[in-house]
């Protein structure tokens, strides 16, 4: 990855960090009781945007230590949270896009991992937190495999 993806990368660890995840190159991972929770920083191959990934495994489904984000079970890309910063979140990963400072981005994106990304991944981090998320319909917007469906099917 690039250098010019520091500011992103910088501003996404602390939070990460104090949540108690750990890197592996762009990838970090929290081990919990039922789950590992991922958020990956990919870059476009297009240009100089960035993405935020946000994946959960379900260890039931599968004994993996450090899963890639497009191995898991949940997916979504912060930029498709319900938040109303989302929109903000998208300029300031893209380092094209000149209409804030540095200062802002970093601040924009530290906000959003430690205020919704995060909380949006530690309330999946059981699979009755999951649960509880798919019947009252806050994972609409993910992608959600269908092994865990039927896991969570078969078990009451």
């Amino acid at each position: 990855m690039s250098s010019s993806s520091s500011p992103i990368r910088a501003a996404m660890v602390p939070g990460l960090r104090e949540a108690g995840f750990k890197v592996r190159t762009n990838t970090w991972h929290k081990q919990c009781q039922d789950t590992i929770l991922v958020v990956n920083l990919q870059k476009s191959q297009w240009g100089p945007q960035y993405y935020i990934n946000l994946a959960v495994w379900v260890k039931q489904l599968g004994d993996v230590s450090t899963p890639k984000e497009y191995q898991c079970h949940i997916r979504q890309r912060a930029t498709d949270l319900p938040d109303k910063r989302a929109k903000t979140l998208e300029r300031a990963l893209d380092l094209e896009d000149e209409s804030m400072s540095m200062e802002q981005r970093e601040a924009c994106i530290d906000e959003l991992m430690r205020e919704s990304a995060i909380p949006f991944l530690e309330s999946l981090s059981t699979v009755e937190g999951i649960r509880s998320a798919l019947e009252a319909q806050k994972l609409k917007g993910c992608f959600v495999n269908r092994q865990l469906k039927e896991l969570l099917a078969a078990s009451p």
